[in-house]
């Protein structure tokens, strides 16, 4: 009988002693049952992914593999073929892989095509666990802002179908077309201001609602701009030209009253070109800088 011969029927009479290295080298295995064991110096065994572990001595700590044989990976028939997906966290993204047990073990894994079914319910595990960010932040503010409520995983699962990677998933794509639209109404992403423009507006958390603006596009706007349902009036971080808030307010008419006089004298020096009229009710809004002829020095 040959050497190979000798260890199929050692394989045929312990089917289920069938062990595989953790690593490539190591002493350390895994047994077909699932429980872990270390191959002893003795063992007989020097190399090989698969051995049979003819006698095992149990102990407190570990069990020892005494005495083995080496079996080839072609002398294995799987047990069970399954296909796995995987989220991988660095990559953000679904793989699937076509894997062949021998109980379990596992004899080999093959990459396969990712069932979108599968990955939007990883991908959506994974997102509820991370928490939106910037973009889907905005979203679920505005939600919360308008008084709408949506399942959120369900709305997730739904933006998630189709999509392999975490940074591509977008709320609103999974959100009813009808609440999308509402949104626009009560909760919308910008707001026009006079001077032709339309200015991003902010959601905060505690319910508020917030813009930034250069003054000088507020121009003949005397009453603060009102958003939703509930009229709530917008906060307004009104900015100087080099873009910081001159002040921060919700009463629009008393800024043109009381506060606008003491920016125009503060301001109106360091920023020349820009427009500072005694009377901003009747001026005319502005983003640009004010139209003046600059000499050429000669």
């Amino acid at each position: 009988m040959t050497d190979a011969a000798f260890r199929r029927a050692i394989l045929s009479g312990y089917p289920d002693r069938v062990a595989q290295r953790r690593e490539p080298g190591s002493p350390n295995v895994r047994l077909a049952s699932g429980t872990g064991a270390t191959i002893a110096p003795e063992s007989g065994v020097r190399d090989g992914r698969f051995l049979v572990a003819i006698e095992v001595m149990k102990g407190l700590d570990e069990n020892k593999i005494r005495i083995a044989s080496r079996v080839e990976r072609e002398w294995l028939q799987a047990t069970a073929i399954e296909t796995i997906h995987r989220f991988d966290a660095d990559s953000g993204t679904v793989h699937a892989a076509l894997v062949e047990r021998y109980d379990a073990l596992v004899l080999s894994e093959t990459p396969t095509s990712v069932d979108p079914e599968e990955a939007a319910n990883l991908l959506t595990s994974a997102w509820l666990e991370r928490g939106p960010r910037e973009d889907d932040l905005v979203v679920t503010r505005r939600l919360q802002f308008a008084g709408r409520t949506v399942n959120l995983a369900a709305a997730v699962h739904r933006a998630a179908y189709g999509i392999r990677s975490l940074d591509d998933i977008r709320l609103v794509r999974g959100i009813d077309p009808d609440v999308v639209r509402a949104l626009g109404r009560e909760a919308p992403e910008t707001l026009p201001v006079p001077s032709g423009r339309a200015v991003k507006l902010e959601y905060r958390d505690d319910g508020s609602v917030a813009a930034s603006v250069k003054l000088q596009e507020l121009f003949g706007l005397a009453e603060t701009p009102r958003i939703g349902a509930r009229r709530e009036p917008v906060l307004l971080a009104l900015l100087a030209p080099n873009g910081r808030p001159v002040q921060m307010t919700r009463d629009l008419r008393s800024f043109w009253e009381r506060t606008y006089p003491e920016v125009r004298k503060e301001l109106r020096g360091r920023y020349p070109r820009h427009p500072w009229p005694e009377d901003p009710w009747n001026a005319t809004p502005t983003f640009r800088k004010s139209r003046t002829t600059c000499r050429r020095r000669v």
